[in-house]
């Protein structure tokens, strides 16, 4: 740990490792005899003081403050844990969901998803609660994540898609989050052409599952659909069409979703226009118990177009701020994307490229300063997980820190999750 030495996935700042450098080079005598007993003990106290933190940090994750705003908190995801999703609620509280692999099969694919809740008070998370009630097989596929939302009771519902069953299963904990009753198939009139993993939201007692689905070879005509409920998701309504088919949908780009502040369900989604319009289109629907109401969608700004054949394999993510704005990060043209989800919001690119690589796999959070960080990945392929990079943006949209001091290599088949912590800093996991 002494000054020299490289710190692995490190993301210390520069006045983080002098401490360690002032520590481990100069013993407490040398600095009393240059400052005097009052001032050597002085500052050895506040070394002492600092590196008790700096220990705490690589025992527990790095931390990268930034230059001003919120302190980064960078760890890996708890049990070895793969494909992390982070959830901040209204309470304060952050809700992690994991796949983990079987402990006994370290090298097999199979495992379960898991949930913990993070302790404020003790600066770690909560105890697994196991959610699926059978294991699957790892999704390779980032595209194929699990989805998860709380609602205003507490339960937390989950949304999977284990695409050797090809099935959508939903299961949902107790209202103390201590336990997840059993899963169950949530769609089967609309699973033709499924090729991507469903999400899910809830606000008070509502609850939305959505997906695409659609004929594979005629991505032109697929679209979004929607099972809703009235109840906690005690029960859900019929599989209800949600989208315009004119406009088709991606048959392997994930979508997201979130409930607004009036009570309307936000849906973000790649379209397939002629089978070659593929932008991010901005579905918002009105909903009355299990049923749509209305639907209308959002102009399509430049920076929402990507003219492709091919599918690009995308993921987004929702986050909402502590004044009820909701901020979405998306792909086009292989760069991470952000909007405000208001009237007359423009979207604009997130960063620059490093490199002539992919950005992708994006996810933010927003702390109650109206901070917001954006978190993804660069150099993803098939097999690889990629290099993690970030911004972090004041409430105006200035930029206050622009990524890390050294490479923290995503997990294979992974991706980055932020969250909100309750002291206003931010948490990663990869």
């Amino acid at each position: 740990m002494c000054a020299g030495r490289k710190l692995t996935r490190c993301a210390l700042p520069v006045r983080a490792r002098k401490v360690c450098t002032i520590f481990c080079h100069y013993s407490t005598s040398a600095i009393a005899g240059r400052l005097g007993y009052d001032g050597g003990m002085l500052l050895i106290t506040h070394i002492l003081r600092r590196f008790t933190l700096l220990l705490a940090v690589l025992l527990l994750g790095a931390v990268l403050p930034a230059v001003a705003g919120a302190a980064i908190v960078v760890q890996p995801t708890p049990d070895g844990g793969l494909q992390p999703r982070l959830l901040v609620t209204e309470d304060g509280n952050v809700h992690l969901l994991y796949f983990r692999k079987r402990l006994n099969q370290p090298s097999a694919r199979e495992g379960n998803l898991y949930y913990r809740q993070y302790l404020p008070s003790e600066q770690r998370f909560g105890s697994p609660v196991k959610v699926s009630s059978t294991a699957f097989p790892l999704q390779t596929f980032a595209i194929a994540r699990a989805g998860m939302a709380v609602d205003g009771s507490g339960r937390v519902h989950v949304i999977w898609y284990p695409s050797r069953e090809n099935k959508f299963y939903y299961a949902r904990s107790d209202a103390a989050r201590s336990q997840f009753e059993p899963q169950q198939s949530m769609v089967t009139a609309h699973m033709e052409g499924v090729d991507a993993g469903a999400e899910i939201a809830a606000q008070g007692d509502k609850v939305a599952i959505v997906w695409g689905a659609g004929d594979l070879s005629l991505e032109h005509e697929r679209t979004v659909f929607v099972r809703l409920s009235a109840d906690n998701g005690a029960s859900f309504g019929p599989e209800l069409m949600s989208g315009d088919p004119a406009l088709g949908a991606c048959a392997c780009c994930s979508l997201a979703t979130e409930y607004l502040e009036d009570q309307s369900l936000f849906i973000g989604y790649r379209s397939a226009i002629n089978g070659t319009g593929r932008h991010t289109q901005l579905l918002t629907l009105l909903t009355q118990d299990t049923a749509i109401t209305g639907a209308s969608y959002g102009p399509v700004n430049a920076l929402q177009e990507w003219e492709l054949t091919s599918c690009p394999l995308s993921t987004n993510d929702v986050a909402i701020a502590a004044n009820g704005d909701r901020w979405f990060v998306f792909e086009t043209e292989s760069r991470i994307v952000q909007l405000r989800l208001a009237a007359e919001s423009i979207p604009v690119v997130v960063a620059k490229p490093e490199s002539k690589t992919r950005q992708k796999n994006p996810a933010v959070a927003i702390n109650s300063e109206g901070e917001r960080l954006v978190v993804w990945g660069e150099g993803i392929s098939y097999n690889r997980g990629g290099r993690m990079d970030l911004r972090l943006f004041d409430a105006a949209g200035n930029v206050l820190d622009t990524g890390f001091d050294e490479t923290i290599e995503i997990p294979d088949f992974s991706f980055p999750a932020v969250a909100n912590l309750p002291d206003g800093n931010f948490l990663i996991l990869y």
